[in-house]
């Protein structure tokens, strides 16, 4: 006989508020989306818990919600005296999950310097209600960084009603950490996912992680009617753009998951005189169905809002002129990304058009072709020339899926301006993947 009532008890996690720890949780938790037959009653046991960070707050809110728009009844066992779990209770988690009602969250918190609580966003009152409790948040007094921060936040939301098509809409938690002055926002849904969202225009996509890497360019999803967030012609594509931009150049994090695969960006205004500060990181996770994105911002390094935009504006311009150059993917170094991804030393044959030629025709185009990831890694060469470039290059890029399949490593500022002057001008628009 079956029983009705089943348990999930969730491990101990404990973590700085830095947001580092999202892979490997999304990693290795096991989200239960499939019940035992016959499970009336679903209860979560958080009592061993020691430490939660907002987005995982946020997709575990979402969790329950699944399960209640199902029939099941949730129910979340909390320790009154674990200080986790307190804050738990005060997000709103209870109210939430197990009444489905957040307005006692939004009510407490909603002139709180700290944070906004649980948010679950199903209208346009809804998101209008999120944006204005992050008002409040403590640190965010100047104008300029206060706009910048809540544009992400507007971007996200927005986009939640407008495409997600999720069920429970989305669920929204911002949250300041004084010790690090700095502010995590997370919003997730349990819509259809990034990779169902470009699909239909894109069908050379193979995986969600390409469609991850491909969500994040200028003016993508724009073109997709319906897409996930950061689409639609309401903003032409820029949500997720300006949400990475934002987060990378005040030197913070940006993690964008959806189905099987997660993408970071960290920023690191201390990294080495000849490369750009970001870092972009891809893993494999356990599948979520819908969408997550994670961004946590350090205020103090927040640029100007218009600052912000006139950078954005820019780069979204040269998209359009040369979409190749925007969609090429450069890494400090090649264990960013997933074990097993084919690593091709390019230092052996510098400067070798013909061994280029060759490495292209053999290797390079039916590693793409296949839908095979690959990294170029270009360490110990202090620049190349354009003639290199192309020879290697120019035919791969033409090939439809070759910018989310690519990955370039350790390569100096010379070398990146001529692979980008290369895939300028080898990839048109449309053949940005």
């Amino acid at each position: 006989m079956s029983d009705p009532v089943h348990l999930i008890r969730v491990p101990d996690r404990e973590g700085d508020g830095k947001a580092t720890d999202i892979r490997s949780t999304l990693q290795t938790w096991d989200w239960h989306w499939r019940l035992p037959r016959g499970t009336e009653r679903l209860v979560l046991d958080f009592s061993a818990l020691r430490f939660m960070e907002p987005w995982a707050l946020a997709m575990f809110a979402a969790y329950g919600l699944h399960w209640r728009e199902e029939g099941i009844k949730v129910e979340l066992r909390l320790d009154p005296s674990n200080p986790s779990n307190a804050y738990l209770e005060q997000m709103g988690f209870v109210d939430l999950v197990e009444r489905g009602d957040s307005d006692r969250a939004r009510q407490r918190w909603r002139s709180s310097p700290q944070n906004t609580g649980l948010h679950q966003i199903l209208s346009e009152t809804d998101r209008k209600s999120f944006d204005e409790s992050t008002g409040s948040l403590k640190g965010l007094s100047e104008s300029d960084e206060l706009d910048a921060l809540r544009y992400a936040m507007v971007e996200l939301t927005r986009n939640v009603l407008q495409h997600s098509g999720s069920k429970i809409g989305g669920i929204a938690i911002a949250q300041y950490f004084p010790e690090r002055k700095a502010l995590q926002l997370a919003v997730c849904d349990l819509g259809r996912g990034v990779r169902a969202a470009l699909e239909a225009q894109y069908p050379e996509i193979r995986s969600s992680a390409e469609a991850l890497r491909l969500a994040i360019l200028p003016h993508v999803s724009g073109v997709v009617a319906g897409g996930p967030y950061g689409a639609g012609s309401d903003n032409a594509g820029l949500g997720l753009f300006v949400c990475r931009e934002i987060a990378w150049r005040a030197s913070g994090s940006f993690w964008l998951a959806s189905k099987d695969a997660v993408l970071g960006t960290r920023g690191d205004v201390g990294g080495h005189d000849d490369h750009e500060g970001t870092r972009n990181l891809y893993r494999s996770i356990r599948p979520w169905p819908g969408t997550l994105v994670a961004v946590d911002i350090p205020v103090a390094g927040t640029l100007s809002f218009q600052g912000v935009l006139s950078i954005c504006r820019q780069l979204a311009q040269e998209a359009r002129a040369q979409s190749g150059a925007a969609g090429l993917d450069f890494i400090d170094e090649a264990s960013e990304l997933e074990a097993g991804v084919e690593l091709v030393a390019i230092a052996p044959i510098t400067e070798d058009i013909d061994a280029a030629r060759q490495l292209r025709d053999e290797r390079l185009l039916p590693r793409v072709r296949d839908g095979e990831p690959t990294v170029l890694d270009f360490g110990g060469i202090r620049f190349v020339t354009q003639s290199f470039a192309h020879a290697l290059l120019n035919e791969v890029l033409r090939v439809p899926g070759s910018l989310v399949r690519l990955s370039f490593a350790r390569c100096t500022r010379s070398t990146r301006e001529v692979l980008r002057a290369v895939a300028g001008y080898a990839a048109s628009y449309r053949r940005i993947v």
